[in-house]
């Protein structure tokens, strides 16, 4: 992201590179997203009917503070 900001801070702009290193940060991003999803579904899969019902009740509450 670092190079992004400093590839968009130049007085001119070269257009491929900034759009090659947007590239390079959205696959990144995707690749953790990817990964976030894949433990979630791995954690939800090992709780209990039980358990899973538990998590459903405290996700459906409003945050306290």
């Amino acid at each position: 992201m670092e190079k992004l900001v400093i590839l968009i801070k130049q007085p001119r702009v070269d257009e491929q590179q900034v759009l090659t290193q947007l590239e390079k940060v959205l696959a990144a991003e995707r690749e953790i997203k990817r990964q976030q999803v894949t433990l979630l579904v791995r954690i939800k899969n090992k709780l209990t009917p039980e358990q899973q019902a538990k998590l459903f009740e405290l996700r459906s509450k409003p945050p306290t503070k």
